[in-house]
């Protein structure tokens, strides 16, 4: 696959053109990939005590599951949520990412990630959350991290 980038100082708005002799499973990867930047604002509708709250995406630093209910957290608060991790994982396949069975963390959130003898935790910026790294996902974690940089 060829990438090619033209700098044009009269473009208003960055333009993405994909050339293909045919649309394959590549080619709509990367138009969802591409099209889910451009949803930062997209918000999510999770509730908390009866009330609806509606939040958007950037706000949530991970999602959990605890038992049958999957948990928003924000840096203070805890929210309920109808989707399952793996529809949160589709939704938005470039903010967040798998660390754990049980677990989808906010990339852009984690600011820091210690590594002992036996576990790994992530702590995130403004917040005193911590969260448990499983050792099957820590290195594509660290690979995501040094990407971002």
């Amino acid at each position: 696959m060829k990438f090619k980038v033209e700098i044009d100082e009269n473009c208003i708005e960055p333009e993405i053109t994909v050339k293909c002799h045919e649309l394959t499973p590549e080619v709509i990867a990367l138009q969802k990939a591409l099209g889910s930047l451009g949803t930062g604002t997209q918000t999510l509708a999770l509730t908390k005590n009866d009330t609806e709250f509606f939040l958007q995406a950037d706000d949530i630093i991970f999602f959990e599951t605890d038992e049958r209910t999957v948990n928003a957290h924000t840096a203070d608060n805890v929210y309920q949520t109808k989707y399952k991790l793996y529809e949160l994982e589709k939704m938005f396949p470039m903010k967040f990412m798998r660390v754990s069975k049980s677990a989808i963390v906010n990339i852009g959130k984690i600011y820091s990630i210690t590594k002992g003898l036996s576990n790994c935790f992530i702590q995130f910026a403004g917040s005193v959350k911590q969260l448990y790294v499983s050792r099957m996902y820590y290195k594509p974690l660290r690979d995501r991290m040094d990407e971002r940089r």
